[in-house]
């Protein structure tokens, strides 16, 4: 699937009925149109409530900034995500849409 470029969105339906439950450092995720059950890293969950908060489509800058709140992407002077983290949001989001739970917009 390769590296999705920076400017690609993800969002989730907002048909999309979505049960989650955290249990210790893992999530339960119910994708219920498709009855389907996955369970979630504790980082995958908190993307994954990021976009059910956001039910708008979310950068992985934003998505970044949604998990953790001090990060500042309107601060012209921000200093840049680190790349580890970037490149573990990225597959987060790409295994997410690979699962069907989010959807990419380009």
């Amino acid at each position: 699937m390769g590296t999705p470029p920076a400017t690609d969105r993800w969002h989730i339906d907002a048909s999309e009925v979505i049960d989650w439950h955290e249990w210790g450092e893992e999530f339960v995720v119910r994708v219920a149109s498709r009855a389907e059950t996955h369970l979630l890293s504790a980082a995958a969950g908190a993307v994954l409530l990021a976009l059910l908060d956001a039910r708008q489509s979310l950068t992985v800058e934003a998505l970044y900034a949604q998990v953790f709140q001090d990060y500042d992407a309107a601060r012209p002077d921000r200093q840049t995500m680190p790349a580890i983290e970037l490149e573990s949001l990225r597959t987060i989001v790409s295994d997410l849409e690979r699962l069907g739970i989010a959807t990419r917009a380009s």
